[in-house]
Parts: C-alpha cells; sequence; structure tokens
C-alpha cells in the first residue's frame, strides 16, 4: 500500500508539475476502470486456484507501472499508468485479503480482518509521508519509481514465506473437511 498512498496523495501535484492537470480527472477514472476489469477477471482465476499467477502479476504489472513515471510526459502516458495501477491493485487488494480470511480459523477471522485493513491503512499512511519526504530531494517521478521497492520486497517475502503457508494450511483445510464427511 505504500505506492497506492503515494500515488492517491500526489498524483495531483504530479500532474500539475508536469502540465497534465486536465487529464487528472481521467486518471481516477482509469485507475477505477482498471481495478473493476481485474476484479472481474482475476476472480475466475483465483476460484480455479491459480493465485501465484494473480500474485506475481499484481505485483509486476505496478512495479513497471511505478517506474515508467521516471519518463511521464504524456496525457496518454498517466491515463494507462492509471489503468494499469488500478488492474494491479484490483488483483492484489482482495487477494491478499483472502489469503488471511482463507488460513485463519472462523473464531479468529475478524481479527485476522482487522489487522490486514490496519496494515492496509499504515502502507498508505506510510507512502504519503514517503512521497512527502522524497517530493523535494529526488521528485516525485523518481519517488514514485522508488515506492517500487515495496512490490519488490513483497515479492520476495511471498515467495519465500507466504506460498508455503498458504499452500500448508489450504491442505490442512482440505484434510479437515475430508475427515469431516
Amino acid at each position: 500500500m505504500i505506492p497506492y498512498g503515494a500515488v492517491i496523495a500526489y498524483s495531483s501535484i504530479l500532474a500539475q508539475e508536469k502540465g497534465l492537470l486536465s487529464y487528472l480527472p481521467y486518471f481516477y477514472i482509469c485507475l477505477v476502470i482498471g481495478m473493476l476489469v481485474s476484479k472481474l477477471s482475476a476472480q475466475k482465476m483465483l476460484d480455479a486456484g491459480n493465485h501465484r499467477i494473480l500474485v506475481y502479476l499484481s505485483l509486476v504489472i505496478p512495479v513497471v507501472t511505478m517506474v515508467s513515471y521516471i519518463a511521464l510526459s504524456t496525457g496518454i502516458h498517466l491515463l494507462i499508468a492509471g489503468f494499469f495501477f488500478g488492474v494491479g491493485y484490483g488483483i492484489l487488494q482482495p487477494l491478499f485479503q483472502s489469503f488471511v480470511t482463507g488460513t485463519t480459523p472462523a473464531p479468529k477471522r475478524g481479527v485476522a480482518n482487522a489487522t490486514y485493513m490496519l496494515s492496509y491503512d499504515i502502507g498508505i499512511g506510510i507512502g504519503s509521508l514517503l512521497m512527502g519526504c522524497l517530493q523535494e530531494s529526488i521528485g516525485l517521478p523518481k519517488g514514485f519509481a522508488l515506492t517500487a521497492i515495496a512490490y519488490v520486497i513483497g515479492g520476495v517475502v511471498y515467495a519465500t514465506y507466504v506460498d508455503r503457508y498458504y499452500r500448508e494450511q489450504k491442505t490442512r483445510y482440505l484434510q479437515s473437511v475430508s475427515q469431516s464427511r
């Protein structure tokens, strides 16, 4: 959520700096369209158990998008960035929330979901704060690109821990369901 916080808080300033302010309302529309498109298409893949490809897509797409801000100079680029940023987050947010609720015993799901949402909000706050600090020293385009490191770290955590944990929990759940029959 660090890059998301940065983009939501500082897109208007970036658009103003680049002379693209007239595109800004359409940036947010493209962002929402990207989220909608991804939610409609990703759900079928998630239901089919293809979560790994979704995780990597939801990390790679925003990394490329955030790095592309370094070369941002046109309104079309801003709109495309908004769309793909929305695609990435449209996959990422519900996917990881389903990991949290799907690997937590029923009596603890409320606490797990609340903890997830708290981390979501903290990430947005950190992203906004980080961009505020980076804005003056390196500029918004480079600052946006730098926030992509958060996705790389998330990908490493997923690959080294979360994927294995999720598969173990899913296997335990399926075994308990088959034993109860």
